[in-house]
């Protein structure tokens, strides 16, 4: 591929990204589906693309998000959706099921630990949910297993359709 097709292609998905992710902020409905699309297109371009370019429109598309969108879904892309596709693709890369998914579980946890600290640590503890911890860990687990598996099956659409046809 040259490098003005691949340019083009990057410039495409970090446009995608963005507006993605800016109706996810005016949009009141259909959130977590903007969302998980807004996440699907770094393995896409992965796919399409490799992980040089896709880290470009990955960081591209985190600072066009901060100064076009919503700061918090500008910060959930950047600190989780963004980063997650590559998560994803070089766990998925070992072939064992089973390591794959204590990889990527790993890496959610140590998101929702950091993510739970800052929360204390910014908002000094005020607004703490009164619903047991265990409980919130349970379902989190739950519900990224369920994006988990649901980023899988757009990205597998996406190799049916679309790899080796220009995208």
């Amino acid at each position: 591929m040259n490098k003005s097709s691949e340019l083009a292609k990057g410039g495409i998905f970090t446009a995608l990204t963005l507006i993605l992710l800016y109706l996810t902020s005016i949009i009141p409905t259909s959130k977590i589906a903007l969302l998980t699309l807004a996440s699907a297109l770094i393995p896409f371009s992965i796919i399409s693309l490799g992980y040089k370019s896709s880290i470009l429109i990955y960081l591209s598309s985190s600072i066009l998000a901060f100064l076009f969108v919503d700061k918090k879904i500008a910060f959930m892309y950047v600190s989780f959706l963004g980063v997650y596709g590559f998560i994803k693709n070089l766990a998925e890369k070992i072939n064992n099921i089973y390591i794959e998914i204590i990889l990527k579980v790993l890496f959610f946890n140590v998101f929702l630990i950091i993510f739970y600290y800052l929360y204390k640590i910014l908002f000094l503890g005020y607004g703490d949910l009164n619903i047991s911890k265990p409980l919130i860990i349970i379902l989190s687990e739950i519900i990224f297993l369920i994006y988990d598996y649901g980023l899988t099956l757009i990205i597998s659409f996406y190799i049916k359709k679309f790899k080796g046809k220009g995208m």
